[in-house]
């Protein structure tokens, strides 16, 4: 490593660890999962009220989007409230995304309850 000019910093560094949280994931050697604390974030997230609250709330589920099986169709119903020229502080009618909404967090929940760790292919 010193010939490419990289050091290591210490006190960064786990070594011997059987798993370690590291951008939001709790990575082991079978693969890594989200962390806990952020799906109890997710699932205790409440119903957007303005554009901008929505925009966060899919921010934040697609951040873990590899975990939800058919995230594309399932999130559909929100993105289409985000169509057109809308400001941030607009205000949204989320009543026919609702269903949508209560999907996303139940399938991130759910994909964490039954997946020990999902591994990259």
């Amino acid at each position: 490593m010193r010939e490419y000019g990289m050091l290591i910093n210490t006190s960064k560094c786990v070594f011997g660890a059987d798993n370690v949280t590291f951008l939001g994931y709790n990575i082991s050697a079978k693969g890594a999962k989200p962390l806990e604390q952020k799906v109890e974030s997710i699932k205790n997230f409440p119903i957007p009220k303005t554009v901008k609250e929505l925009r966060r709330f899919l921010g934040m589920i697609n951040f873990y989007r590899r975990f939800i099986p058919d995230a594309a169709r399932i999130q559909a119903p929100l993105n289409a409230l985000l169509t057109g020229s809308i400001k941030n502080s607009h205000p949204i009618n989320i009543i026919g995304g609702s269903k949508a909404f209560n999907t996303c967090k139940d399938s991130l929940c759910h994909a964490l309850l039954h997946t020990q760790t999902v591994t990259r292919n």
